[in-house]
């Protein structure tokens, strides 16, 4: 589909609607309290403002009160093909027609440069969650020979990737680094008597400080992708490495804004809202997971039209400051490139009699950071053209920063002291 959708992206998902409406007593009860006929939806806008999103904790509240599936299953149990897991837990029947993102995949695997032949290292786990199976249909359909690894034993890891000349790397980028500690403590060269050439990363974030190690220690060229447990894959970098094309080949997309639910266009941040197209034993519509992402403006050099995105963070912690929308994962990115500097915060003030807001980040430094003025002057130039706002800067020693304002939770990161808050 496109974003925005144009009108031949609407009448499959009014066909979704209508089939949803039929068989899962959920949204049947959705639908009549909100007074949505699916039959009778004629745009996206009519379907954006008169269906309710649906958000993790419903269909979690479902499944305690009539476990195991709740009432949005849709399907019979003798029509289920597998049964998923993911964490929660979160049960998630599968229909034989659902192909679970594997043409997605198969299509991010091409992208990466991976030849048919090749030996692809799956380290996702293979236990309960879905996905390392995924990744595994995935690359064996693209041509591949490929390991289940799973996840830990990573001496046994090492030994079979060493073993079958494995060049393609799949999991998690901290796992990589896993398995190049582990072969230096078996007297192992990572670049020399490991093979990895192409690494599918995923499931965490890939910085540019990781990426730059990975790339030392193996000579790897690691492509980050996304995905969420209920709907699958998502979006993934090709080989200019300028975010991700999203690749939703049975979703429905939306990227709104987190505060007025309107859609958001190249530069801005926006939620993503999922719906799975098609019958699904466990249908989603509008399905809301609170993932932000930043959508990035023009055409990819390597010729695919598709939307690229960057991944953000949770919408809880975004705040627009001077109309851009600003996630503290976006700045710890930036933060992250330069050593001797931890945690930090951003205080967001609108002082009276100014017209703009005003952002300031307090960040702490672990010893001595050299020119204080020359690092404030190259995180303001870093945070123009990252963040794309211009914001103050005050070096402190981190213990003026609470733990609570630190990765990945950024708990007390956002102080904003703006009366409209």
């Amino acid at each position: 589909m496109h974003w925005p959708p144009t009108p031949d992206d609407f009448p499959r998902l009014k066909d979704t609607l209508v089939w949803v409406n039929e068989h899962s007593p959920h949204y049947q009860r959705v639908f009549d309290a909100a007074g949505v006929k699916p039959h009778a939806l004629r745009t996206y806008d009519e379907y954006r403002t008169a269906v309710p999103k649906t958000e993790k904790t419903e269909l979690v509240a479902s499944q305690r009160a009539n476990p195991p599936y709740g009432d949005f299953l849709a399907a019979k149990r003798e029509e289920f093909a597998s049964l998923h897991t993911s964490p929660g837990p979160i049960f998630i029947p599968r229909l034989a027609s659902e192909q679970g993102g594997t043409a997605v995949l198969k299509e991010a695997v091409h992208a990466m440069g991976v030849q048919p032949g090749e030996v692809a290292h799956i380290t996702l786990s293979y236990h309960i969650m879905p996905g390392g199976l995924r990744l595994h249909r995935a690359f064996e359909e693209a041509g591949c020979l490929v390991i289940n690894g799973g996840v830990g034993n990573s001496e046994m890891q090492v030994e079979v990737a060493r073993a079958y000349r494995a060049s393609v790397y799949a999991g998690t980028p901290s796992f990589l680094a896993n398995l190049g500690d582990t072969a230096r403590k078996m007297g192992l060269d990572p670049k020399r008597d490991l093979f990895y050439r192409k690494g599918f990363s995923t499931a965490e974030a890939l910085t540019p400080k990781l990426r730059a190690e990975l790339r030392d220690m193996f000579d790897i060229e690691l492509f980050d992708h996304c995905g969420e447990a209920q709907i699958g894959p998502l979006a993934g970098e090709c080989r200019m490495h300028d975010g991700m094309h999203v690749h939703a080949k049975d979703l429905f997309i939306e990227f709104l804004d987190p505060h007025t639910g309107e859609p958001v266009g190249p530069g801005d941040v926006g939620e993503l809202v999922a719906t799975l197209l098609g019958p699904r034993a466990l249908p989603l519509v509008r399905y809301a997971p609170k993932d932000g992402f930043r959508l990035l403006a023009g055409t990819c050099p390597c010729g695919d039209p598709s939307l690229r995105v960057v991944f953000v963070g949770q919408v809880g912690q975004i705040r627009k400051i001077k109309g851009v929308l600003v996630h503290p994962a976006q700045v710890h990115k930036v933060v992250s490139e330069f050593p001797g500097l931890g945690r930090f915060q951003i205080v967001i003030e609108h002082p009276e009699g100014q017209r703009y807001d005003k952002a300031t980040l307090r960040v702490g430094t672990k010893g001595s950071v050299g020119d204080g003025s020359a690092l404030v002057k190259q995180l303001q130039d870093r945070l123009k053209s990252t963040v794309l706002i211009q914001m103050d800067v005050e070096l402190v020693a981190e213990a003026d920063i609470p733990d609570a304002a630190a990765a990945p939770r950024f708990t007390e990161t956002m102080i904003d002291k703006r009366t409209h808050a």
